[in-house]
This record gives C-alpha cells, structure tokens and sequence, in this order.
C-alpha cells in the first residue's frame, strides 16, 4: 500500500477570528510561514524542521515550496519502491536511506523513460537531497548515503558535489562562440555604428551595448542577465578580471555562485550606468510604478532593505528572485535593474532584453561585416564567454590573477582540464554541460591572449 505524502502550506491565522468563533482566547504560538511534511496522517519531523529552518536562512516562498515539493517526491519514493516504511522515524524513509536507495532514484529519475525528468530538474532534486541530508548529518549524526567531492571555485572556497549522482549527459546547441574580433564587431553594432563610424542618433544604443557587453564579460543566462541590478556591478578595475557573484535565485536549478568576469568590458556599462541611463532617471516623466511595489530603503552589493506592508525587509541580493527584483523602486522613482527604457525609469522585458542581440547581430551583418554569423542570439553571449575563458584559463592567463595560494588549480596541462573551474563559472552541475559550450575552443587557442582580456 502507497504512503499518503502531502505537502502542507502555511496558513495565516487571525486569533481574532479564532477567539470570536470558538470563545476561547487562542494559544500566543509563533506561526510556521514555511510549509511542511504530512506522511500517512502525520507531520515528518525532520522533512518539516529542514524546511523551517530553510526558510527562516532564505526567505523566498517559490524556492522553499520547490524544495518542499522535491523532497516529499523523495520521500514517497523511499517508502514506495524502496519499501522503507517502519513505525518510528528513525526506521523510516530517510533515516534508513542507503547509497544503494540513492542509486535507484537516480536511474528512475535519469534513465526509466517512464519516470526520467529532464537534467535541469535533476540537479534541482539532487540539489534538495544533498542539502537535507547535510542536515540529517549534522543534527542526527546520520552518516550521507553518497559520496562529496570538492572543489574549488573562483575565489578560492571550497564547494562541494555527489558526482556519482551528477545529471546525465546531454545533447544540446553547439552554440555559436565568436572570436574576440567579432565581440567588438557586436558592441559596435548596438552602439548602431556603422563600418563607416557613423553612428544612428537613438536613446538606448549604450544600454544595449552595455547589455552585450556585460553578456560577453559573465556568461549570465538571459533571465539573470535582464535582471541584475546596479547594486550588484563589480566596479571597474584595471586588472584583466574581477568576479561577480551571479543571484542563486534568478538562475536555473538555483545554480548561482561566484563567476569570473573579464574586467575590460565593464568600462561600456559603468558609461551607460552613470551616462545615458542616469538621464533617462533625471528626465523621466513619471516614476517607476510595479505592481505591489516595493519602495527600497538602503543597498550594497551584498544585501538590500525595503518597506512591504509597513514592515521591513532585508534580503541578500542572491536570494532575490526575479518578481521580487522587479517590485524594488528606489528613492529616486526608478527600478535598481540596470537596464531601462529609453524614457521612463522602469526596467525591460526579458524578451526585449535578449532581442537586443539579435537586432545588434543584424545591424553587424547589414552595416559592419556581411560575415557574422546569422544565427547569433543571446545564449550565444554565455557560448562566446565560455570559450573564451576556457582558452584563457588553459593558457594560464588566469592563474596569473588569482591569489597564489590557489593559482595551481588554474594551470591546466590539457585543455579538458580547464572544463572544472569554468564549469564553476557557468554554474553548471556537471562537466557534460559545460562541454556543450567549449567545443570550439581549440579553434581559438592561436589568437593573441590580449585580445581576449584587453580588446586590443
């Protein structure tokens, strides 16, 4: 017989309605906003305390009812097709999960064509099991029924990952990286500059080559990418890389982390920051004016506070997800997000943001050079930036930078070898994904290494 697994949301309870309806002054309890674990009639004690916990760490109601659902699709396939039903919680479900356990909802879930889920869902569920059973571990000295490896990443802290586990290998786009030349050849074109050097007269050209341009110095995904805000800008810098801390909860599977950026394109965004779109703010007709807004109060790189129904909230910027990004107005009646239109202060649509490519790639082909390539997008910005630092990575041109102490992880003997810490970049869950991106790489490893961190 089948375990009845539910997910229970949280409820808001007004003591008033309860005292007026039943006559009794209600118990002063704290209320539970994260929802919980409901296994055959009853609360799964520690299911439920992960996820208040959770919650209470990370704030953002998409992400823990995520969690929650992904960890109740786990338990029911521990009691279910794993049979792991006794009358206690220590000799239930997760408490007697074996690596072998583990091993069988991995191929459920990654090679039974009836049961399989897509890779991106995989990492997300794998993601979910790993952190609950570091819990498991670390509250109930439960040992976990997989194996951690760790690595570094960018910045020298160690991470870690249940390889065996890792999402199946996948076939996806090629893409279509262009050379450090081309690169140039695209900000120029959504400067609208012609081969000529004329350029067409118009209000957002340094907006969109501040987007290319920053695409091409991150490698962000397009939803990340029409969604950062000014606050999170690395500042300019005169060495050949900086790192930007890409938001966990704007990114798919919630992959965010720290990436490597190539410093010398973000001179086009901080002109377009401080130049076109602070006179869009200082000339606009009307502010900015979301729906339920979110009027923001003070702001850093690392964290943001703001008024919602008259109480404060203070947030890290990586939990931040997009709808809640787009609710922010600031002092001055404007969106934080850093792309804006051409005259009111509010932020672009992800759509428009990602037809600013592909309108820059058209104009290079009718006004620059016939030869660019023709099916050039905005995912086509992430392919270019992997390549290109796969190369500087395997020409050690990034150990250089790095602080000593860490420097020989970046001395690849192979160009394979490079794939880890670009992974780590791309925010990628295995190294089958970031293969996809750098298929091309050796194609570019003859073209002078100051092109790919200078420009020139």
């Amino acid at each position: 017989m089948s375990s009845s697994i539910k997910v229970i949301r949280p409820v808001t309870v007004d003591p008033s309605v309860i005292e007026r309806v039943m006559g009794v002054v209600p118990l002063d309890v704290e209320h539970v906003d994260a929802p919980s674990i409901w296994v055959d009639g009853a609360f799964h004690p520690s299911a439920s305390r992960w996820l208040f916990r959770k919650y209470r760490l990370r704030p953002v109601d998409a992400t823990i009812k995520s969690h929650a659902a992904r960890l109740s699709n786990y338990i029911s396939f521990l009691r279910d097709e794993c049979g792991l039903v006794g009358n206690e919680q220590s000799t239930s479900d997760v408490f007697m999960a074996s690596a072998e356990d583990l091993r069988k909802f991995y191929r459920a879930r990654q090679f039974t064509p009836e049961t399989k889920v897509s890779s991106a869902s995989w990492q997300a569920q794998l993601s979910t099991i790993k952190q609950f059973h570091e819990f498991l571990r670390d509250t109930y000295r439960l040992p976990l029924p997989f194996r951690l490896e760790s690595f570094l990443n960018p910045v020298g802290m160690r991470v870690t990952s249940a390889v065996e586990l890792r999402p199946r290998t996948r076939v996806g786009s090629r893409g279509t990286p262009v050379t450090p030349e081309f690169a140039e050849v695209l900000v120029q074109a959504a400067y609208r500059i012609d081969s000529t050097g004329r350029q067409l007269d118009s209000r957002t050209t340094d907006r969109d080559a501040a987007f290319v341009s920053l695409g091409l110095a991150t490698g962000m995904r397009l939803s990340t990418l029409a969604n950062i805000t000014v606050y999170e800008m690395p500042p300019r810098v005169t060495d050949d890389f900086t790192v930007i801390r890409v938001p966990d909860f704007v990114t798919k599977g919630d992959a965010g982390g720290e990436a490597f950026v190539f410093a010398h394109r973000l001179g086009v965004v901080h002109n377009y920051i401080n130049g076109q779109r602070a006179d869009v703010i200082a000339n606009a007709r009307r502010p900015y004016r979301p729906t339920n807004p979110i009027q923001l109060l003070s702001a850093d790189s690392e964290t943001w506070e703001g008024m919602v129904d008259h109480r404060i909230w203070t947030m890290r910027w990586t939990e931040s997800d997009a709808k809640v990004r787009r609710r922010l107005v600031c002092e001055d009646g404007s969106s934080p997000i850093v792309w804006l239109n051409g005259y009111v202060p509010s932020p672009i649509g992800v759509s428009r943001a990602g037809d600013i490519t592909t309108d820059a790639r058209d104009w290079a082909r009718g006004h620059i050079n016939a030869d660019f390539p023709a099916t050039f997008r905005t995912h086509d910005l992430r392919h270019t930036y992997a390549t290109h630092l796969v190369v500087c990575m395997f020409k050690r041109t990034i150990a250089d930078w790095v602080h000593p102490s860490v420097a020989d992880a970046y001395r690849p003997t192979q160009l394979a070898g490079a794939v880890e810490m670009v992974k780590l970049s791309l925010g990628h869950a295995s190294d089958a994904s970031t293969k996809l991106y750098i298929q091309h790489a050796s194609r570019f490893l003859d073209i002078d290494q100051r092109k790919f961190v200078k420009g020139e």
